[in-house]
């Protein structure tokens, strides 16, 4: 049983394509589980925090009426209704208010913004070492734990990779080895899914994938990230690579509950 916990349609600032297509997509590459997580940045609404591009809002009715109009003729698949919560701690009641309101199948919590900087984007590397952007990052995930909202999976830590500008810019454990220590201990500790996201490489790494099993994570759920109906990306490759780590299962979430889900 193939699963995706972190797809993007049209409804996405940042997405192309339509449900109807993502979901036929997922099919043809064998899924029983597709969940739709369109992007909802409270985050960008925030005092001080930069956007470099356009960047519209979710229209979560719009977005809503589409999807039950899919999932209504949809067969064979279950099609899940999701959000991907950008965290900032000032939007904290935001959220709350939203995830009170909407019957989400499942929410993914993910840092975007670190100090008023989106970390995907060249301006946030700007005369800064790696230690520090890197650091930052890890201190802002680990606070993102703290959230006040409900959410199910804690998404794609190492995003700040994809774009860093440094000649080696992997997260290595030992230059930050307490501080991802506690974030994966608290992981573990709330009960949370810990996301492999395939969007650009594998994040986290097997470096810190191998850690977070050492200390004991089991949870863990497979996101494509898929922005332009690539769902499934590289989803044999990484399974493989889970299960000789010691991974068995993957999370998926109905209706906000978690199943297990063999790898």
């Amino acid at each position: 049983m193939k699963v995706d916990s972190h797809t993007h349609s049209k409804f996405s600032a940042d997405g192309r394509e339509e449900i109807d297509l993502m979901v036929e997509n997922a099919k043809a590459e064998g899924a029983e589980y597709i969940a739709i997580t369109d992007h909802c940045d409270m985050d960008t609404l925030q005092e001080g925090n930069v956007v470099p591009v356009p960047w519209s809002q979710l229209d979560l009715d719009a977005y809503f009426a589409d999807f039950n109009r899919v999932k209504a003729k949809t067969e064979g698949i279950y099609l899940a209704f999701g959000i991907e919560a950008g965290f900032d701690k000032r939007a904290n009641k935001l959220y709350e208010e939203l995830i009170a309101k909407w019957p989400f199948d499942v929410v993914i919590n993910s840092v975007h913004f670190v100090d008023g900087y989106d970390a995907y984007f060249p301006y946030y590397f700007e005369n800064k070492t790696k230690e520090t952007t890197y650091t930052r990052y890890l201190e802002t995930v680990y606070d993102s734990l703290f959230a006040t909202y409900q959410f199910d999976i804690v998404g794609h830590i190492g995003y700040c990779v994809r774009n860093a500008p440094y000649k080696d810019n992997v997260i290595h454990y030992a230059d930050n080895s307490e501080l991802i220590d506690r974030i994966f201990k608290k992981i573990i500790e709330l009960d949370k899914a810990l996301e492999v996201n395939l969007h650009n490489g594998m994040v986290p790494n097997i470096e810190l994938l191998r850690r977070y099993f050492e200390l004991g994570g089991r949870k863990i759920s497979f996101g494509s990230d898929a922005h332009r109906g690539d769902v499934l990306k590289d989803y044999d490759e990484t399974s493989k690579v889970l299960k000789l780590i010691g991974f068995t299962h993957f999370s998926i979430f109905k209706k906000r509950i978690e199943e297990r889900v063999e790898i």
